[in-house]
């Protein structure tokens, strides 16, 4: 848990016929990461994919919107790939040559459809349909259309000799034209130039006047509609025959696959897969392979000092939320602590102590556990309300008053030099704890000799500086330190020198000096304790003079001020000294995550045009 665990690499052989199942499988155990480990006489497996899914996008984009929705379960195909996808278009081919005649048919009823909606919207702007007794088109004495312009768009027809009305509608301004023939040519064009929409209403419409427009407009929808359901179970019937729902998840399977080829390689008969694998999972990835029922062999080359390793941070689920601060400044790499578990302590302390309040840390709790399960970052409140709420206890705080509690510690305004002095006392162990943590990389490295020559004097200098406070004595640990440092003092050829000593005095003044100035800044922990606790009685004080109901409205939004305001601006203190105090001290975050093989995504378009 403290240590983050370094994955090792892995090959699995298997044959092209069962590559497919063999990398579901490997998904399925979320142990492997996949990476290329080129090997000389080994070609690319899957070379004739480009130009399947260049013929399949074009399909795709033609009648992907009338596909089925891809059938759910992996797909574990145990034929040559190159046969599996000339088969799959060819399939698809012919399902588009039997649908096109259906798709054209669905394509002119949405269009039928769309004009409806507007002839609808054109009867409420005009109080009834303005056509009604009016000869069809073709009559080749009057003619008439409609028109709607877009939205916003004003248009102003410059055609003569003709009977043009004007509608507003929410969709934009429709314009009912009546004119000879050639006028109607003309306004056309114009209409045409200004991208005005025309709209045809069905021949239906013609013989009814304005009083029944609506019930024509609904009929005419109605059997749109039920013709357009007609459609839609030609082209399923079509779809089910064919088993287009497995085809396409077959498509998905090798699109899956064809984002991971440049890890695959083989030969005529055999596929070489190659990463890195979860030590702690090796035998779940070997249990999965077998149950696949695949020709497949899994081999694990001797662990190395391998510094490329990805790294799996293997935390419980509730150290889950205080991976977010290492992670602000990357992953561990091989012999680094996980800082985890140790800000897991450290960060609820220092918002408890800052935020000590039983009613405001009640309210964060509440939130934490009602948010933590939607936003995972909100699960961090769960342990800060709680230990608000410890600290509220302590300082005797519920909702901004002290009236109600007796302390059982301090009032923060009372006491504010122990305040501060606890708050010092805390960053000195803080401190202190990411110096071991360094001690302990050391360790893990076998360079712990190297690390007391280097960092031991100067560890021995902060400790007897700070000692000198209770015990004046102790101040000679100082000087002894320098002489540490500069006894371990070595060039890069690793030769005590000058330069060396040099060199090595500077660092020692140096972290000397960052030590002792950020033990300093762990005292604004204490400061916004006395902060929060200052802004707490104006409130309370505020609410107790205006009294009666107006007091009570004070208090509770004087609350929500605190919570909302100085949860945040704690909240960022504690980042702050956790990057730039604490982790500085041993946390160089050199490592790279460990990401999963992950299952393969269904991403064609539903029948609403929709990714699935």
């Amino acid at each position: 848990m403290l240590r983050a665990r370094a994955t090792r690499r892995f090959e699995v052989i298997t044959t092209r016929d069962d590559m497919a199942g063999v990398m579901q499988a490997l998904a399925e155990t979320k142990a492997v990461e996949l990476e290329a480990r080129p090997l000389e006489g080994m070609q690319s497996v899957l070379p004739q994919l480009a130009s399947f899914f260049e013929e399949f996008a074009a399909l795709e984009k033609k009648y992907g919107a009338y596909w089925p929705q891809v059938a759910k379960g992996l797909r574990r195909p145990s034929e040559d790939p190159a046969k599996l996808l000339r088969r799959i278009l060819s399939c698809l081919r012919l399902w588009a040559r039997r649908a096109e005649p259906a798709i054209a048919e669905s394509q002119r009823l949405e269009t039928e459809k769309a004009e409806l909606e507007l002839l609808r919207d054109l009867v409420e702007a005009a109080g009834g349909y303005p056509f009604a007794g009016l000869p069809a088109k073709e009559s080749g004495i009057l003619f008439w259309t409609i028109f709607l312009a877009r939205e916003g768009e004003t248009i102003e027809p410059a055609t003569g000799g003709m009977l043009v009305l004007r509608y507003p509608s929410p969709r934009g301004e429709f314009f009912v034209a009546v004119g000879a023939a050639e006028d109607m040519a003309s306004l056309r064009s114009e209409m045409e130039a200004a991208q005005a929409r025309e709209v045809r209403p069905p021949t239906a419409l013609l013989s009814q006047d304005g009083r029944e427009a609506h019930q024509v407009i609904a009929e005419a929808s109605a059997k749109n509609a039920e013709a357009q359901r007609n459609v839609a179970r030609r082209i399923e019937r079509i779809s089910k025959a064919m088993d287009i729902a497995d085809v396409l998840a077959h498509v998905a399977l090798f699109r899956w696959l064809h984002t991971h080829s440049r890890h695959l390689q083989g030969s005529d008969w055999t596929v070489r897969i190659t990463g890195w694998i979860d030590p702690d999972q090796s035998e779940q990835v070997a249990e999965a392979l077998e149950a696949a029922g695949a020709d497949a062999v899994l081999n694990l080359p001797p662990v190395g000092d391998d510094g490329e390793a990805p790294m799996v941070l293997s935390n419980p689920a509730w150290l889950k939320p205080f991976e977010f601060f290492p992670r602000l400044l990357g992953i561990p790499g091989v012999g680094e602590a996980d800082p985890s578990p140790v800000v897991a302590v450290i960060a609820p302390l220092m918002f408890g102590f800052m935020f000590g309040d039983v009613g405001q840390g009640a309210v964060l709790l509440s939130i934490g556990l009602w948010g933590r399960s939607r936003y995972p970052m909100l699960a961090l409140l769960v342990p800060g309300g709680i230990m608000a709420m410890v600290f509220g206890l302590l300082f005797g705080s519920v909702f901004s008053r002290e009236d109600i509690l007796p302390a059982l510690w301090l009032h923060p305004l009372n006491e504010p030099l122990t305040v501060l002095g606890v708050a010092l006392a805390m960053g000195i162990v803080f401190l202190l704890a990411g110096v071991v943590l360094d001690a302990v990389q050391a360790v893990w490295r076998h360079r712990l000799g190297a690390w007391v020559m280097a960092n031991g004097g100067i560890v021995l200098a902060y400790v007897s500086a700070l000692a000198a406070f209770l015990q004046t004595w102790a101040i000679w640990g100082v000087p002894l330190g320098l002489a540490l440092t500069i006894a371990g003092a070595r060039d890069a050829d690793g030769v005590f020198s000058p330069a060396a000593v040099i060199k090595a005095f500077g660092e020692y003044i140096e972290s000397l000096m960052r030590l002792l100035v950020s033990s300093v800044s762990f005292s604004r922990v204490g400061a916004f304790a006395l902060a929060h606790a200052g802004l707490s009685a104006a409130i309370f004080g505020m609410a107790d003079a205006a009294g009666g109901a107006l007091g009570l409205v004070i208090l509770m939004l004087g609350n929500i001020l605190i919570i909302a305001l100085e949860g945040l601006v704690t909240a960022i203190q504690i980042t702050r000294l956790m990057l730039f105090e604490f982790f500085t001290r041993f946390f160089h975050a050199s490592g790279r995550e460990f990401r999963p093989l992950s299952f393969p995504e269904h991403d064609f378009k539903s029948k609403n045009g929709e990714a699935t």
